[in-house]
């Protein structure tokens, strides 16, 4: 028996402190509901929940945008809806405007309606906007850049590969391939009026100077279209890493909006001036168009980097649908228009059914994350959660075992008092 160092007494209270710390790390679990309250309690565990839960945040984030997208395109398709309505009516005025029993004056007046609705679908293309964003003005339609000011890129087909591509437009160099209206037939006046234009002065100032040799017909001149509608005469298109062309041919002529259509589901639109080729005949008819394959809405629908859906959205005003030169002022430009249209509802109706789509691809993604989220909650929950009747269980023990430390240590601190009996 000693009285200096107290061993037993010693060893009490270690064993009282070891049991206070589980049974605090224990009502912690209890009381907290999670069996990793610090790092040290779990620290791969605790690795593995931090991670777990960003991405089950993502998840829901990633959930909210792709809804967010579904509505933007609801509001798209409703406003396609009004265009589609305005087009049937048009089509029935343009038949109306064919009909053999009505004046010239008859005429005038549907033409007027045509014309407010022409002007109505315009301006539903150019203001048309959700959350700031104009949605109908071709803001979020795949983007083309050429390398010659007079050719821009007005859409292109997104089954095109991204790249650099040579267009040989040699077709639209040459004044005399410029002559011919609409349906492919020579304009003899137009050739007379290119003839008379080529022997007039360029500075009526100075006539000892003329005008270049290919200059094109003046702005003025609407009896004729500045490019050829002659689909025969293929348009050479150099593929990225080809060298020898494919070639392609015009499918719609709209103004100087010309569509050209290849193998393989090519299809692309430019926007070739009156200046390309008519300022020289010497002017190099090949130009280099880059697709780039971006301009599309990206819709973040995934937790992770990489995980997005890109939406198209083409412009869907008159020029875009190839209706802005359409009139009923006579039986010929109204079976002009009928045509026109008719094809107008058409691509409408094709662009109404990608959006479509694009709709119930975004909400099988929202299915799709919420049932992940909802497995991965599972998950997430073996890791970080308490198992409350198996924590209780090991709660009673260490409280049990604490309060018996505590009687032990009072009966070992009460051993060195016995040694006075042995001095009595």
């Amino acid at each position: 028996m000693r009285i200096n160092y107290n061993a037993t007494a010693m060893m009490a209270v270690n064993r009282l402190n070891v049991n206070d710390e589980n049974l605090s790390v224990s009502t912690g679990k209890l009381s907290s509901g999670y069996k990793i309250n610090r790092a040290k309690d779990n620290p791969s565990g605790y690795a593995m929940s931090r991670k777990m839960r960003a991405q089950l945040e993502g998840l829901m984030q990633a959930r909210d945008n792709s809804d967010t997208g579904v509505n933007i395109l609801k509001a798209v398709d409703g406003a396609l809806s009004e265009i589609h309505d305005m087009l049937q009516r048009i089509n029935e005025l343009s038949i109306k405007g064919a009909n053999g029993t009505l004046s010239d004056g008859d005429r005038e007046l549907v033409d007027e309606e045509v014309q407010k609705m022409k002007e109505e679908i315009q301006r539903i293309s150019e203001t048309f906007e959700f959350n700031g964003q104009k949605l109908l003005d071709g803001s979020f339609q795949l983007k083309g850049y050429t390398d010659n000011v007079n050719v821009k890129v007005a859409g292109y087909d997104e089954s095109i590969s991204s790249g650099v591509y040579e267009f040989d437009l040699s077709l639209f160099n040459n004044p005399a391939d410029n002559l011919y209206d609409v349906d492919g037939n020579f304009v003899e006046e137009a050739f007379e009026t290119w003839k008379k234009v080529i022997d007039v002065p360029a500075d009526p100032d100075n006539p000892t100077i003329p005008a270049a040799p290919g200059t094109i017909f003046p702005p003025d001149y609407d009896k004729t279209i500045s490019i050829n509608n002659n689909s025969a005469k293929p348009i050479p298109v150099t593929f990225p890493g080809a060298t020898t062309p494919v070639d392609t041919y015009i499918s719609e002529v709209n103004g100087t909006y010309v569509t050209l259509e290849g193998p393989s589901g090519f299809e692309v639109t430019l926007d070739i001036r009156k200046e390309f080729g008519g300022i020289t005949a010497n002017a190099d008819p090949k130009i280099e168009v880059e697709f780039t394959g971006m301009g599309a809405m990206t819709i973040q629908v995934g937790g992770n980097e990489g995980q997005e859906l890109d939406v198209e959205i083409p412009e869907v005003g008159t020029k875009g649908l190839g209706i802005n030169t359409i009139n009923t002022k006579t039986k010929e430009s109204s079976l002009e228009a009928i045509e026109k249209v008719s094809s107008a509802i058409n691509k409408l109706s094709g662009i109404r059914s990608k959006i479509g789509a694009y709709q119930n691809r975004l909400e099988s993604i929202v299915e799709s994350n919420e049932i992940n989220h909802e497995n991965m909650t599972g998950a997430y929950s073996n890791i970080l959660d308490t198992d409350m009747s198996e924590e209780y269980t090991t709660y009673a023990t260490y409280q049990v075992l604490s309060q018996a430390s505590t009687s032990v240590l009072a009966q070992a601190n009460e051993r060195p008092s016995q040694v006075l009996q042995l001095l009595q």
